[in-house]
């Protein structure tokens, strides 16, 4: 599979990375089973956002095993000081995680 490293980081993933959008229509088993295989086949790169409802569980349902072999990377759709960080903790725990490789603003009026 292709890689790239993304801008000016170290960060090398996947040129096609998982976009989790999707995954929120789907329950948490299948979800689970999609995320693994998308694993198992060589994805890297998992792309979720606090928008995505229940993306960022799911992800932390079916990866949490594998974190250090992932680039995780999330949104908030916030430009509040104190909601950003409450989102970002939210992040944190649903992913079951102590970092995020990347984490962006959603879509910024700024």
């Amino acid at each position: 599979m292709n890689t790239i490293t993304l801008g000016k980081t170290e960060i090398i993933v996947n040129k096609n990375g998982f976009g989790a959008l999707p995954i929120q229509r789907i329950n948490k088993n299948e979800a689970r089973t999609l995320l693994r295989k998308a694993y198992d086949n060589g994805i890297n790169f998992f792309d979720t956002a606090r928008f995505y409802t229940d993306s960022e569980e799911k992800i932390g349902y079916a990866l949490n095993d594998v974190r250090d072999k992932i680039c995780i990377a999330s949104k908030t759709m916030t430009t509040k000081v104190i909601e950003f960080w409450e989102q970002l903790n939210t992040s944190l725990r649903l992913l079951k995680t102590d970092y995020l490789d990347i984490y962006q603003f959603h879509n910024p009026a700024f």
